[in-house]
């Protein structure tokens, strides 16, 4: 009979176990997801500096459709490297997408943390995909 009882106590055991490992891993992956969505906010508040930078260089946006090739590659003008455009790496179907509105610009992303406050209800569409967020910028605005 006792090793009854042990073998009970054992099953219980690994089923508290097993629990928590679920509950310890879910709040780790959720935290790295919104690590992640932090470090893309991060870097299309940077994309936009530099567009920006060129716009007061040229007096116009980029072209929709190179600067949307440019992402994860270089951003060049002869010998001035703009910048090494970020390239979205863990979303692989929601590239980031960067679309003109006349003076201004905005900057697309998919966040995962779809709890986000930034991940607003609407969806926006840009070169034919959906993105839960979006930063807009006027072309002059501060570079800060």
């Amino acid at each position: 009979m006792k090793s009854k009882g042990l073998v009970l106590e054992l099953g219980f055991i690994f089923v508290v176990l097993g629990l928590l490992s679920f509950v310890t891993y879910r709040q780790f992956a959720l935290a790295a997801a919104r690590s992640r969505d932090v470090e893309r906010k991060s870097e299309i508040h940077e994309v936009s500096k530099v567009i920006r930078l060129y716009y007061k260089d040229y007096g116009k946006l980029p072209e929709e459709e190179l600067f949307n090739s440019l992402w994860g590659k270089e951003w060049r003008d002869g010998d001035y490297l703009y910048m090494n455009i970020p390239k979205e790496d863990y979303l692989a179907d929601k590239e980031y997408c960067f679309k003109q509105l006349n003076d201004s610009f905005a900057l697309f992303i998919e966040l995962e943390n779809k709890n986000d406050p930034d991940c607003l209800k609407q969806l926006y569409e840009c070169n034919g995909r959906q993105y839960c967020y979006r930063d807009v910028f006027t072309a002059v605005q501060s570079l800060e």
